[in-house]
């Protein structure tokens, strides 16, 4: 069970998540994240937002269904996906669905959100439906879930800030063991599932970095 936040904008599909949000113990759209809801049709728990994107039609079907509604102001300091993340508890599972392609600009700005947000303790997952995004920070040792453990898909990290360091590699086909690895670096970009092993992920001794796992094409 997870909480799930549904951003505004294109490019998501619900439909691979679906399991997950049938399951969720609670949905929370921002604006227009109602409307991708709507194709599936799921009721959201509560809409966060101006309102300034939504459609008419989505608007009278959250309506019918009495959905909560936040209205926030147009021009405020944080977009509406940080405010509906930073009303969470931290260390609550969190599943944030938005667009990964695109507009670069909100692309690039979520994916440092919800780093930054790890790093303050928050739990979140990032997926458009299709790629997975997982936001790493400090020790740890991450198994990469079974359910997208697949040939066809590729997995990254790409590390953040001072980088990541003694990062080592099992379950994969390609090895990596114990390297520090510095930001801006393409050197941990498409590795692939060793699909002869039973568990696949990553252990870090400290830092940041974005494992990423997306379809090769």
């Amino acid at each position: 069970m997870c909480i799930v936040v549904i951003a505004g904008g294109p490019n998501k599909n619900l439909v691979p998540i679906l399991p997950k949000l049938q399951k969720a113990e609670r949905i929370i759209c921002a604006d227009s994240g109602a409307d991708a809801l709507k194709t599936v049709g799921i009721i959201p728990d509560v809409v966060w937002g101006d309102m300034d994107s939504i459609s008419e039609e989505t608007l009278s079907w959250l309506k019918e269904h009495h959905v909560e509604n936040r209205v926030f102001p147009v021009e405020k300091d944080m977009t509406d996906s940080e405010l509906c993340l930073r009303s969470l508890e931290k260390g609550q599972k969190v599943l944030f669905v938005t667009s990964l392609v695109g507009r670069t600009d909100h692309v690039m700005s979520n994916l440092l959100l919800v780093m930054r947000l790890t790093e303050e303790g928050y739990d979140i997952e990032v997926t458009d439906g299709t790629t997975r995004v997982y936001p790493l920070f400090g020790k740890q040792r991450f198994v990469i879930p079974a359910e997208i453990v697949d040939a066809s898909n590729t997995v990254s990290l790409i590390p953040l800030d001072q980088g990541a360091r003694n990062v080592s590699a099992f379950g994969m086909k390609y090895p990596l063991s114990g390297h520090d690895l510095v930001w801006g670096s393409s050197f941990t970009v498409s590795n692939e599932f060793d699909m002869t092993k039973e568990e696949h992920g990553f252990v870090m001794e400290n830092g940041a970095m974005l494992l990423i796992v997306t379809p090769r094409s």
